[in-house]
């Protein structure tokens, strides 16, 4: 695997613009393993404002938000991202607290889907077809080979 495509919006960030404890570390570790590291964001170009003020911009090499032009139009974000990664599906992970996330993942073709809970139920992401779901970022690392 070279990639991991997290979802910014509620897997990066908690309520209030807070960062869910373990995204730091997770991130900086993946840096040191030579990961490509790219951000989606359903939302508009704010949500790359509040990342580069909690300081976790230098950690992505791609950022892509919803108000972001994706040509051809009916290409998802995960395949823009993974085009903006230079990386093919099977080299990639996503990593989402979003059941939507989950699926446009699976509809990618990509390696693995990891859901995230951060202490949601786990069952949409299991229905999604998650194929691991763990309670929080921490332990994505146990699952990211």
């Amino acid at each position: 695997m070279r990639a991991v495509i997290f979802d910014i919006d509620h897997t990066i960030f908690a309520a209030e613009g807070a960062v869910h404890d373990g995204v730091r570390d997770l991130l900086a570790i993946l840096r040191r393993l030579g990961m490509r590291i790219g951000g989606l964001s359903a939302s508009d170009h704010r949500a790359l404002v509040r990342l580069n003020e909690a300081g976790l911009t230098p950690y992505f090499d791609k950022l892509l938000c919803a108000d972001q032009t994706v040509e051809p139009k009916q290409t998802s974000g995960v395949h823009h991202m993974l085009a903006l990664l230079q990386v093919e599906a099977h080299e990639a992970v996503l990593v989402s607290r979003a059941h939507a996330d989950i699926l446009l993942g699976k509809d990618a073709g990509l390696s693995r889907t990891i859901g995230v809970m951060h202490g949601q139920d786990g069952a949409p992401l299991h229905e999604a077809g998650a194929d691991h779901v763990v309670p929080n970022m921490a332990a994505v690392l146990e699952v990211i080979e």
